[in-house]
């Protein structure tokens, strides 16, 4: 599957807030407990097995509406490592309505958060930011704000997410300011592939705003603090990112060897988003240095990329078509059971009321005849 930094970073956020939840589930559901844990563990791998738990957990009225909901929540999460966000939403909401019926403001705060997540990746950004400013108002007045601070970080760097995708830097920048700032008042946990990837974003905003300088240092910091984590694609991300201010300055041989560098990091990555943009700057640099050569053979990569990307993307789309294929099919055919058995039971009714009306009138005619008889007599004995 292919993943964007910003995508990795909105499931590696949906990961945490779902281990959170899961992680204080009562004692006396140990149970329960371990099997949400395992499936929230292999839910990128085996997301299906995972909505199979989670919907049968949330769907049995014995357990406590806290653990329901917080199957709900996995349910939402294995739905959104599909990409499904319309699903994974319309569990989230799920989860929302048991959530307001119990006294825990962190789950809630925790679901606010989510769906703000899921409404930006939908791309309905008003109500993604309605989300994320209720779940900044409930974190802010959370009693246990260090428990809650990490909530709030991603949630301001969403919110950055969202104003640098509308072309609003200025605005993004400040967000990803209070996010990191945020995550720097958090203490024995680790946020370095976050800060990695919101620095990352940082730079390719100063490369829109012609800050050039900025940038430079932006992408540094993602590549040191990719660095700490051994983080092998986002180190390269950052690298190629570094390259491109390179490019815009003319420097085309450095950038062609950091590119270079960036394409050796991500060897065993597979990413194929990231390395159709560093052939992509390789091509572009080559072409500026008037090596032919070395053009014509990246840009021939850069074609090969782009066809499996493309190829990629077809596939998920044919497997999407096919199983919706399949649920139609499942739906058609419940449909035809229940109408045949309607059908069976108007057959049934409609006899019995014909049968019905049938001795009715039979009797009706007896009686007529009866009363007929007794009227012929009593004139014949006039």
């Amino acid at each position: 599957m292919i993943l964007k930094p910003i995508y990795r970073f909105i499931f590696l956020i949906l990961l945490s807030v779902i281990s959170g939840a899961i992680y204080g589930l009562e004692t006396n559901v140990q149970q329960i407990d371990s099997l949400l844990k395992a499936s929230k563990n292999r839910v990128y791998e085996t997301p299906d097995k995972s909505i199979e738990l989670g919907v049968s957990v949330a769907e049995n009225t014995s357990y406590s509406k806290t653990i329901r909901t917080r199957a709900l929540m996995l349910v939402s999460l294995a739905y959104t490592s599909k990409r499904d966000y319309q699903k994974a939403l319309e569990y989230s909401d799920k989860a929302g309505v048991l959530a307001s019926q119990i006294n825990d403001k962190k789950l809630e705060i925790e679901i606010l958060f989510t769906t703000g997540i899921l409404y930006q990746q939908l791309k309905i950004f008003d109500k993604s930011i309605e989300f994320l400013e209720k779940t900044e108002a409930q974190a802010l007045i959370y009693p246990e704000r260090d428990s809650v601070g990490k909530l709030l970080a991603n949630s301001y760097i969403v919110k950055g997410f969202i104003y640098k995708d509308n072309l609003n830097c200025d605005i993004a920048q400040e967000f990803f300011d209070k996010g990191i700032h945020q995550y720097q008042k958090l203490e024995n946990q680790s946020h370095n592939a976050n800060l990695s990837i919101v620095y990352y974003n940082k730079g390719n905003c100063y490369i829109l705003q012609s800050e050039y300088g900025l940038a430079k240092n932006s992408f540094n910091r993602s590549i040191a603090f990719a660095e700490l984590e051994n983080a092998s694609s986002l180190i390269s991300f950052a690298q190629k990112g570094l390259a491109e201010v390179y490019t815009l300055e003319g420097a085309y041989q450095k950038s062609v060897d950091l590119l270079l560098t960036a394409l050796n990091q991500s060897k065993n990555v597979g990413d194929l988003v990231l390395n159709s943009a560093i052939y992509k700057g390789l091509f572009e640099n080559y072409l500026a240095l008037n090596n032919w050569e070395l053009y014509r053979n990246y840009y021939n990569l850069y074609l090969e990329v782009q066809l499996d990307i493309k190829t990629s993307e077809r596939n998920s789309i044919s497997d999407s078509l096919s199983k919706n294929k399949i649920n139609q099919n499942n739906y058609l055919e419940i449909l035809n059971k229940k109408y045949k058995i309607r059908f069976i039971w108007i057959l049934v009714f409609s006899f019995l009321v014909f049968v019905s009306l049938f001795f009715f009138y039979k009797n009706n005619r007896k009686t007529i005849k009866s009363l007929q008889k007794t009227i012929d007599s009593i004139q014949n004995t006039q």
